[in-house]
């Protein structure tokens, strides 16, 4: 394979230019559409609520925000009023509710899912550790939530029916009264801030990257000794790699020291001829990095080259 000459003078200050970072970012649409979906979902399980409370099922036993939804006819049923009514008297409802929507922009981390199951369990726990007292015993407390268990409450409230979380509370029930377990949807906090803002931060630096060195250079970068040069770097290492013949375009970065980093296909030919026009673009000695009110930047540049 042979660099053709007359393409390659074509490879002028016309056609070697600067542009700005037009490639689509698919980790952000990726991250966007996520935040739609994770939206879409806490919206739908509201409105599951919402008709929960509007049309209790028999039998049901949970609280949302303020009000309680508890069958009469639920055996225990004074225990069970008293385990809801420290939901709603604590505002777990709150937390719950904060944790999901920090879940909408951070659906992807598994520390989100994680916060939100420990959350949920610290709130039965401090409920049936004031509920219990209503029973005659723990065993016998521990029973009705057994009996209980076989039965499940809408998302985002606070059910007093968990199969998932029946052994642990029965074992927590067994424990010595701590005012410590108190603490623990507070000290979960800290974690999550201190993730928020490591997140937030590393956003903010991510997308930030390109944006102010990619606008109004007042001097583009250049091959030294200029693009006739560079046609001659380019005829002298191009390798044959394929048969095929056409063009391809090429984008790099031209970083501040001058090394040509992020190549990448526009469009190419095929994969050898593709790796072959990013291995000449990269493998380049140093360019003369663009300038922008005096100091050194990086640029961004796309090149078309035929095979």
């Amino acid at each position: 394979m042979e660099l053709m000459l007359s393409t390659v003078s074509t490879i002028g200050a016309e056609k070697l230019m600067f542009v700005a970072k037009t490639e689509l970012d698919w980790l952000l649409i990726i991250y966007w559409t996520g935040v739609v979906i994770s939206g879409a979902l806490l919206l739908i399980k509201l409105v599951g609520v919402k008709r929960q409370m509007a049309l209790p099922e028999k039998g049901a036993a949970f609280s949302f925000w303020k009000t309680k939804i508890v069958d009469q006819e639920l055996s225990e049923v004074e225990v069970i009023q008293a385990h809801e009514n420290v939901h709603v008297k604590q505002f777990h409802t709150l937390d719950i509710l904060f944790v999901e929507l920090i879940g909408i922009f951070f659906w992807f981390n598994p520390l989100i899912y994680c916060y939100r199951r420990s959350l949920k369990f610290i709130h039965e726990y401090l409920a049936d550790e004031h509920a219990a007292n209503f029973a005659e015993s723990k065993k016998q407390y521990a029973m009705v939530l057994f009996l209980q268990s076989f039965k499940t409450g809408p998302a985002l409230t606070n059910t007093f029916q968990s199969a998932t979380t029946l052994e642990s509370r029965i074992k927590m029930l067994q424990r010595k009264k701590s005012k410590h377990y108190r603490l623990w949807k507070y000290t979960l906090c800290l974690p999550l801030i201190v993730l928020l803002t490591v997140m937030c931060s590393f956003r903010s630096s991510n997308f930030r990257t390109d944006k102010h060195d990619n606008n109004k250079v007042d001097k583009a970068a250049s091959f030294p000794g200029g693009f006739e040069l560079f046609k001659e770097y380019l005829i002298k290492t191009t390798r044959k790699v394929s048969n095929q013949k056409g063009s391809v375009m090429v984008s790099f970065v031209v970083e501040k020291d001058g090394e040509v980093t992020n190549g990448s296909m526009v469009s190419g030919l095929d994969e050898a001829t593709d790796k072959e026009a990013i291995r000449l673009v990269e493998s380049s000695p140093k360019w003369e990095p663009a300038l922008q009110n005096g100091k050194k930047v990086r640029s961004s540049y796309q090149m078309r080259i035929n095979f």
